[in-house]
């Protein structure tokens, strides 16, 4: 029988905090387009945060310049599918499914950080609106690294995503651009992945129909 958060012997502010927790727990089981490298299964968007995570960590000191404030990327990029617990992911290839999808993640942010104390939840709120609108150096770096995780991982993958949904060179290409746009460090790492994605066929020239 699972627990009950109101039999634990804690103050109120510290039962929300494990609600919400545990309710976070729950990106777990939201699978997304990606595969794992081996082809076994899709990742989840808690694998996808994690990995994303290491790579703004890995990517930040060569990349990312001095302004960079490297713990609030972190921040950003750990709260910023939350709210897929409740909305689910949303491939960034369906644009009009992602612009459809906007409603659905503001109301998955005003439930999921609504459990928080209030301060607390409107400090992830927040975070999560930041990283949305990818006005700051950190949150366009976090959406730069966003659209760039996926690349490597298709790449990495010998193609085995692109192939499975016919993803063509000219899509690919389009997300270098959008790399570029929100962190043009981050280009020559996109083009060099693309480019060698290219070169050994694993993009498709034109897709389905």
């Amino acid at each position: 029988m699972p627990g009950r958060l109101d039999a634990l012997a804690l103050d109120g502010d510290t039962r929300a905090r494990l609600d919400f927790l545990v309710a976070a727990h729950g990106l777990t089981a939201v699978t997304r387009l990606n595969r794992l490298l081996d082809g076994s299964r899709a990742e989840t968007s808690a694998e996808h945060s994690w990995h994303l995570a290491l790579t703004a960590l890995v990517l930040a000191p060569a990349h990312g310049g001095a302004e960079l404030d490297l713990a609030r990327v972190l921040a950003l990029v750990i709260v910023h599918d939350v709210v897929e617990v409740d909305a689910g992911d949303v491939p960034v290839y369906g644009v009009a499914a992602r612009d459809a999808a906007a409603a659905a993640e503001a109301r998955a942010a005003e439930r999921l950080f609504g459990l928080l104390p209030a301060d607390e939840g409107a400090e992830l709120r927040a975070l999560w609106h930041e990283f949305e609108a990818a006005r700051t150096p950190e949150a366009r770096f976090a959406r730069a690294v966003d659209r760039l995780q996926p690349i490597l991982v298709h790449w990495a993958g010998d193609g085995a995503t692109w192939r499975e949904h016919t993803i063509t060179e000219a899509q690919e290409r389009a997300m270098v651009e959008r790399v570029a746009a929100f962190w043009p460090p981050l280009r020559v790492v996109a083009e060099a992945l693309v480019d060698d994605a290219v070169a050994r066929g694993l993009l498709a020239e034109r897709g389905p129909g």
